[in-house]
């Protein structure tokens, strides 16, 4: 993992280079967002939360509002009404527009010059110096993504874990949200290709 010029190459115009919008953008990455959330709140019915059953009070006579049950809303250690239940908090979004709006957030990097195309990431040693180094070399660099083609090498992981501004990933996981989360992103040429390839495959209906 060097920074040396090896040349140009020539990048996919209707994957690197296609028009920016912002609302492709933001409805992918509202897609992503809402399907990871686990959706594993739950409150307790009336019928669920611990309590007895019987009648309180009785009906008339005591001067006391009405009530069949101490479990209802209105009591301490009662009831929560309409609360949440677990369920799946995932929208669904047409393939064509999710494929989209990974073209536009690679275009607006490529875009930005914050685009970077290594022939490979493999490094020598583990040490997270080696990695550290690097990054504090390139100009504006906040948060760094490194797309691998394949399986990440296991020298690069060791050597990024530590390092809270940088993330690894291959390129079959390669996401909107992970590109928008960081301003500088350094791809394999085997990572582009494959990309490339996942762009151009017919979409499945």
């Amino acid at each position: 993992m060097r920074n040396e010029d090896k040349g140009m190459i020539v990048l996919a115009g209707d994957v690197f280079d296609v028009p920016i919008r912002k609302d492709i953008i933001h409805r992918v990455v509202r897609w992503q967002l809402a399907k990871r959330r686990q959706g594993t709140h739950s409150t307790k019915t009336i019928s669920e939360v611990s309590g007895t059953g019987r009648k309180p009070w009785p009906q008339k006579g005591t001067g006391k509002a009405r009530h069949g049950t101490l479990r209802g809303p209105q009591f301490r250690h009662g009831a929560t009404m309409h609360g949440p239940k677990p369920r799946s908090h995932a929208i669904k979004l047409q393939k064509k527009v999710r494929r989209l709006g990974l073209k536009i957030a690679l275009s607006a990097r490529a875009a930005e010059g914050k685009l970077m195309v290594f022939d490979t990431l493999n490094l020598a040693t583990h040490k997270t110096k080696q990695v550290a180094d690097y990054v504090s070399k390139l100009e504006n660099c906040k948060k760094i993504l490194l797309v691998a083609g394949g399986p990440v090498n296991k020298k690069l992981a060791l050597a990024t874990q530590n390092l809270h501004y940088a993330n690894v990933l291959p390129s079959i996981g390669l996401n909107v949200y992970s590109i928008l989360q960081h301003d500088t992103l350094v791809m394999t040429v085997d990572a582009v290709n494959r990309i490339v390839e996942r762009m151009h495959t017919p979409i499945n209906r």
